[in-house]
């Protein structure tokens, strides 16, 4: 189940099916781009762990292109709630 999650928002984000797969200095240079956020920042801090260790976050994190989605308020608003929804449900799989 969390795989097809991960893969349905890595389409809808990113446009790439689940077998694109960004490299470190991609997942890397996105997270900065996103700790440039208040909204991320306090996201990071209390998930800090599964933003560096967690696979399937981290391959998300990586396929999308947060240039695009900063620039649109409401693309950063969907973003925020589709991250902070993910995280619920590896938090609940890791259980």
């Amino acid at each position: 189940m969390l795989s097809e999650i991960v893969e349905t928002l890595i389409i809808l984000w990113a446009g790439k099916d689940i077998s694109y797969y960004p490299t470190e200095e991609q997942k890397n240079q996105n997270l900065k781009l996103l700790r440039n956020e208040q909204w991320f920042k306090d996201l990071f801090s209390e998930h800090t762990e599964l933003f560096l260790k967690n696979k399937k976050l981290r391959h998300f994190i990586g396929a999308v292109n947060p240039q695009i989605i900063l620039a649109n308020p409401k693309k950063k608003k969907r973003f925020e709630e589709d991250l902070i929804y993910l995280i619920k449900i590896i938090e609940k799989h890791q259980k």
